[in-house]
């Protein structure tokens, strides 16, 4: 069947070309490399919104917290040292309002977000990692308010859910729509977006570093996009700066000082079995989130059913969170708690072992039906409550000579780097938040464990297997480049310039469509996962979520 693409009609405020002397400031259309000189203004803008996006979600997760967990319910969670102070959990008051208050709060926000921006919904950090493959300019401006509003009453009325997730989708939200509004290609919105992702995750975390190895890993399997990780770095270090100005530059998880005589061979024999637990717990993490999210998707059709079911499961997480701490909100109070040695030694094995079961059982539920939250920081809980049971054990052993935290920050590694395939990424992040370098070394023998267990498990299925290689388009763009061709600012998209056959004998017909581990893509095309390299294992995974399809609203990125 033939098509045609419009090239006329009149054109929207995101087609005019900028201003000669502002667009000196951002990477030329046209050109087959960038300079890092021309990527400064895109990427500290990109990372200073981002910051001030983090910020937007940090202070408004707090005051939810406090007016629908803790004034209303009665219920006053672990709370880290970034967020004002370490505070132990305190029983709810009001038992039995903690369930409501949290199926009031995913009431709310599903329906804002199924009426405003459907997008919104779900974990915001696959969403961003679908459309850098398959539209980097369709992403709209209102989704980073509708999931700051959504994930602010999902996660603060008690929901299981992470920041990171609404971070990475806000943020990169913002890159598409710099992408889109100063005419970058699609190459060059792809990395609008990514590194709006991982200045985002950078800053709700105040590791900037670690978000910015993140932004490299974090689109593909099995490689890494390093191109990215310089204009990262400089947005990552502006949402970091933005952040700390307004919350402080402490890591998020506090300081902490050496606990017990350092790291002997138990040591390393325990590090290495807790990597293989938290390989475990990652596996059975991701197998749990998707097996929730993939059966509401196939059942849930209407729009009543589609509202009903967050708020089934946001009344279980409630009653679930009553009897196990750390399972209602982020959890990342739980994780510093964790790091103490009298409060770990004072809490019974099986206590220790139902933190990271709830946990996922929780996330799995909140989350996968459709509540609007991140999946990432669940996650590191689950890790840290794995390592910290793992050095329980060894106590009783007398193999650890170290307290808890490295066992802590490891497992935190080694349950989400392996499974959202960005080991060094997650290992140097969460080394920030505690501020302690020293546990980089336990922390890769604990991810190369965990590595060998959790084999090609992904926890975001939006992920191509390897970095595409150049489309047509983007061969044609370094040909114009070499050529001197000048690039206009509103050229002949390469698919309106192929002819169409409108009669004649019938096309030879297209080879099946191929299974890849992002979606079902027809044989030929130009871009996401049917153009990854040949030598890959196809990896069959369910189709493209539509927050990946073009908004019918954006205009399109310019032709490469």
């Amino acid at each position: 069947m033939s098509w045609k693409r419009k090239t006329t009609g009149p054109r929207s405020t995101a087609d005019r070309p900028l201003p000669r002397s502002a667009a000196r400031l951002f990477p030329s259309p046209g050109a087959s490399a960038d300079p890092l000189s021309r990527w400064i203004v895109p990427a500290l803008l990109i990372g200073a919104v981002a910051g001030l996006g983090a910020v937007a979600l940090f202070g408004l997760l707090h005051l939810c917290t406090e007016l629908l967990l803790q004034d209303i319910a009665g219920f006053r969670p672990y709370r880290t040292s970034a967020e004002g102070g370490f505070r132990e959990l305190v029983p709810s008051e009001r038992p039995w309002a903690v369930p409501l208050v949290a199926a009031g709060g995913a009431l709310v926000a599903t329906a804002l977000a199924l009426w405003l921006a459907p997008e919104a919904r779900g974990h915001g950090t696959d969403a961003a990692i679908a459309a850098a493959h398959h539209d980097p300019c369709g992403m709209r401006g209102r989704t980073t308010v509708v999931k700051l509003i959504a994930s602010a009453l999902t996660i603060g009325s008690g929901g299981s859910g992470g920041t990171e997730g609404p971070a990475a989708q806000i943020s990169a939200a913002f890159g598409s729509v710099i992408a889109r509004r100063t005419g970058m290609s699609r190459r060059q919105a792809r990395t609008a977006l990514v590194i709006g992702l991982a200045s985002g995750v950078g800053a709700i975390f105040q590791a900037p570093l670690g978000g910015a190895l993140l932004g490299a890993e974090l689109l593909y399997r099995r490689e890494t996009d390093a191109r990215v990780l310089p204009k990262a770095l400089v947005a990552a270090c502006a949402g970091w700066l933005v952040f700390g100005a307004c919350y402080g530059f402490a890591p998020v998880l506090g300081r902490h000082s050496a606990d017990g005589p350092g790291f002997g061979a138990g040591d390393f024999v325990l590090i290495a079995v807790t990597g293989l637990l938290c390989g475990l717990a990652g596996r059975l993490y991701t197998g749990a989130f998707y097996a929730v999210h993939l059966r509401t998707e196939e059942r849930v059709r209407s729009l009543p059913a589609r509202i009903a079911a967050p708020v089934a499961a946001a009344l279980f997480v409630g009653v679930l969170g009553l009897l196990v701490p750390g399972v209602l909100g982020t959890g990342y109070g739980l994780m510093e708690a964790l790091t103490d040695r009298e409060l770990v030694a004072g809490l019974p094995v099986v206590l220790l072992l139902a933190i990271p079961l709830a946990k996922i059982a929780g996330t799995a539920l909140t989350v996968g039906s459709g509540g609007s939250g991140g999946i990432f920081g669940p996650c590191m809980v689950v890790g840290a409550g794995t390592g910290a049971l793992a050095w329980r054990l060894g106590e009783a052993l007398s193999l650890p000579s170290a307290g808890p935290l490295p066992y802590v920050v490891v497992g935190m590694a080694a349950c989400l780097g392996p499974v959202a395939n960005a080991p060094l990424g997650v290992l140097v992040m969460a080394t920030e938040m505690v501020a302690d370098a020293s546990l980089l070394g336990p922390g890769m023998l604990a991810v190369l464990c965990a590595s060998a267990v959790t084999g090609r498990t992904t926890l975001y299925r939006s992920q191509l297997e390897r970095r595409p290689r150049e489309t047509a388009e983007e061969q044609d763009e370094a040909t114009e480049s070499r050529s001197g061709t000048v690039h206009t600012s509103n050229p002949v998209p390469a698919a309106a310039r192929t002819p169409v056959r409108e009669s004649g004998p019938p096309p030879e017909p297209k080879p099946a469509p191929v299974a890849t581990g992002e979606a079902t893509v027809a044989a030929g095309s130009t871009t996401g996962p049917a153009a990854a390299d040949p030598a890959a294992e196809p990896v069959v995974g369910p189709t493209v979520p539509s927050a990946a399809q073009p908004s019918p609203s954006a205009p399109a990125c310019a032709p490469d």
